[in-house]
């Protein structure tokens, strides 16, 4: 692996475990073994690295959804690959949490991203459902934030298991009294 893919690995964790505003770029170049300097080369900013992890993550839903098959089976890919990016609202989240008030630059890169993120949904779910794209994008993303924020806060419960149930919901909607699935 490279520096710079180092880099955005080493940080997609520590935004993930620690937050925006709880990581330096000190941090994150002593945990590999770099100099501040190495990082600046790669990222001239804490702030163009959350830019690259967004970006990286808007591109990887952009290409789950355009695979061929089943709503729910793009819906799904697109769940379990969250569970390895850097999640917008939580970015958004920890990014204003900082002292004086939180990087708004961060914040803002954030709030586009969780903006796009629901752009790129609603254009998939218009086309299923004409007239509901948005709405439903909207709802599905607070399913797979909503089942990521429970596995994470109440142990024992599996994130496979609770994508299962509610994205069968979403897509399928409930099953009738004696119904099989």
């Amino acid at each position: 692996m490279d520096t710079r893919q180092a880099l955005l690995a080493r940080a997609r964790k520590a935004f993930t475990e620690r937050g925006y505003a709880a990581t330096s770029l000190e941090g994150l170049a002593k945990g590999l073994g770099l100099t501040k300097a190495a990082v600046y080369h790669h990222f001239p900013s804490k702030r163009a690295l959350l830019e690259a992890l967004l970006e990286e993550a808007a591109q990887e839903t952009e290409r789950l959804l355009a695979q061929k098959g089943p709503l729910y089976d793009r819906l799904m890919a697109v769940a379990l690959a969250y569970r390895y990016q850097v999640e917008p609202l939580t970015a958004l989240m920890t990014a204003q949490s900082g002292r004086r008030g939180g990087d708004q630059g961060a914040a803002g890169l954030a709030l586009g991203a969780m903006r796009r993120g629901i752009e790129q949904l609603a254009r998939v779910l218009e086309a299923e459902v004409p007239g509901h794209g948005q709405a439903l994008a909207v709802i599905y993303v607070s399913i797979v934030h909503g089942t990521y924020m429970t596995v994470q806060h109440m142990p024992g419960y599996s994130v496979e298991a609770l994508l299962e149930e509610g994205l069968g919901v979403f897509v399928r909607g409930l099953p009738s009294k004696g119904a099989p699935r």
